[in-house]
């Protein structure tokens, strides 16, 4: 393109206009009463359209469509009115008016578009555009590539501990190994620095920052600063598999952020995309440091490949299975944005803006019984809310239904034992001085880029102290 000679006339081919055009207009009070219509072939004209009209006419109370172009003497003005509500006046044309019959013909014509428009925005908002889904890199590297990498990564570590300069070297290093496609190059790191406790605890500190509180670079080179908070979410459902993306989420938006009061301009952004648990632990929530990223680029996270999952799933969903499920609703908002106390504060009113719209969202995809939604919390409160009161509350079903044969909670006793496919111990109830099992419970590690087992089992300890029920741990074993 080549700029406009200034004193030239306007030249170029446009294309033509719809023939009707409707849209609101503003003025210096805000946005207008009513709307507009232009009509852009001869007689061309622009006038003003209202609804909820009971201007009396003569098919008023017709059963079929039926309209009447009326004139006001009193106020010199022309009016097209219709029995579905709507009115059309101060009728301006460009051109020598038509007649009254003529332009009947074309209000009606602009009615019965009128209606299809609105069945459009109805359908659109029941049906949200789909959104790009990007499905995340887990692509494993060659073995002598991952050995390199785990080492470079903890050296880096070492040498930000004793030289606070390089620290800044070492985000940078874990930022680029959890956006990488293979998690085993963070997790065999930490692991490999358990006897270098200060060590572990800041390159692990560090993964964590990079998810709760990520800087997304934008293709212009502009910042934006983002903190991670989550909405911890509990289901049953009837069948097997357990579906990820909800695109009527997007909802949820504008009543978590009017809820929270976060300033009209400020960013809020609700995922779509649901984390389980077992989608958190299955990558150490590694996957959580590219909803910043995708979101900011206007797509929707997908930890798989969506037709394949979806498939999975339908599969699934023709099996009975009664599950419990325990996910984490994920949403981005502006740094600075949010304050706990002001949160707290909030949460109630956040609770009841946003379970209508959740439940909603979820039904339109997956069948569920029923649903329970817990107070937004930064990411790692979040996960950690969820998890222990997930895990206090089917202890507490499951230690109600074994001592209702017991007189007192006394005579039960808990043996755990670790189960690294569960994440968590299984705990079994049963009768102090028998082997026989009354009943069995999940108690589950909460999900992080590095599980804390032994604050697992300690959190378990305190809640059978209060309890006062005997607790005893069973070793693993593998043979």
């Amino acid at each position: 393109m080549k700029p406009h000679p200034r004193n030239a006339r306007i030249k170029g081919d446009p294309f033509v206009p719809n023939r009707f055009i409707f849209g609101d207009a503003v003025d210096d009070k805000g946005l207008e009463p009513y709307e507009y219509i232009v009509h852009t072939e001869a007689p061309a004209f622009i006038c003003r359209l209202v609804g909820n009209d009971n201007m009396p006419f003569a098919g008023r109370e017709a059963e079929g469509f039926a309209s009447a172009v009326l004139y006001d003497e009193a106020e010199n003005i022309t009016h097209y009115v219709c029995n579905s509500g709507l009115r059309m006046f101060d009728f301006n044309f460009m051109e020598e008016p038509p007649t009254a019959a003529a332009l009947q013909r074309i209000c009606d014509e602009a009615m019965a578009l009128y209606e299809r428009l609105n069945k459009a925005y109805a359908e659109r908002e029941a049906n949200p555009m789909q959104r790009e889904m990007r499905v995340i890199p887990t692509e494993p590297l060659p073995p002598a590539e991952r050995q390199a990498a785990i080492v470079g990564l903890m050296d880096k570590a070492r040498e930000a501990l004793a030289e606070p300069m390089a620290r800044m070297q070492l985000t940078a290093a874990v930022q680029q190994v959890l956006m990488g496609g293979d998690q085993a190059v963070f997790t065999e790191a930490q692991l490999g620095l358990l006897a270098e406790a200060p060590v572990r605890e800041l390159l692990v500190e560090t993964a964590r920052g990079a998810i709760a509180r990520p800087e997304v670079v934008r293709p212009d080179g502009s910042f934006a600063s983002f903190e991670l908070w989550a909405l911890p979410l509990a289901f049953s459902r009837a069948k097997g598999g357990v579906w990820w993306h909800y695109p009527l989420m997007e909802r949820v938006e504008v009543a978590l952020a009017d809820a929270l009061e976060v300033p009209e301009k400020s960013i809020l952004w609700v995922s779509p995309t649901i984390f389980t648990l077992d989608m958190l632990n299955e990558r150490a929530c590694q996957s959580l440091v590219h909803l910043a990223p995708i979101m900011d680029a206007g797509c929707d996270f997908a930890p798989a490949d969506p037709e394949a999952s979806r498939a999975t799933f339908e599969a699934a969903d023709q099996t009975p299975d009664a599950q419990l499920v325990l996910a984490w609703i994920p949403f981005l908002a502006e740094r600075g944005v949010l304050g706990h106390e002001q949160v707290r504060k909030l949460s109630r009113k956040a609770l009841d803006a946003a379970m209508p719209l959740v439940q909603q969202a979820i039904s339109r995809e997956m069948e569920y019984g029923e649903a329970e939604l817990f107070a937004p919390l930064p990411i790692w409160d979040a996960l950690e809310a969820g998890v222990r009161a997930w895990n206090r509350k089917r202890l507490g079903l499951t230690v109600a239904i074994a001592a209702s044969s017991l007189a007192s909670l006394r005579e039960l006793e808990a043996v755990a034992e670790y189960q690294p496919e569960l994440q968590g111990y299984d705990v079994a109830l049963r009768r102090s001085q028998s082997k026989e099992i009354i009943a069995r419970t999940p108690w589950l590690v909460v999900p992080d880029v590095a599980s804390d087992r032994q604050a697992c089992w300690q959190d378990l300890v305190d809640c059978m102290q209060e309890a006062g029920i005997a607790l005893s741990e069973q070793q693993t074993r593998w043979h």
